[in-house]
């Protein structure tokens, strides 16, 4: 059980230091030359926190997505969910 939780931990931290990396800058000039009526930067706010939420489902849901894409019947829990 420790150890799902520190994997669960360094995913969690990727995925929120990614973007800083590696999408930060190009988004910052897409939103610098954006002319949405709700202004330059909150298209992009609200695309990026619901990509977040969504990113972070998916990892808590991630062994029971990996037992429907065919992972063996030895490495499945009964506990559905997280």
């Amino acid at each position: 059980m420790v150890s799902a939780g520190v994997q669960f931990g360094w995913a969690l931290q990727l995925s929120l230091l990614t973007p800083y990396i590696q999408v930060l800058p190009c988004v910052r000039i897409w939103s610098d030359k954006c002319s949405s009526k709700y202004g330059r930067r909150r298209p992009f706010i609200l695309a990026g926190s619901l990509m977040i939420s969504v990113a972070v489902t998916i990892i808590g849901f991630s062994a029971d997505i990996g037992y429907l894409l065919g992972d063996a019947d030895e490495d499945h829990r009964n506990f559905k969910g997280t």
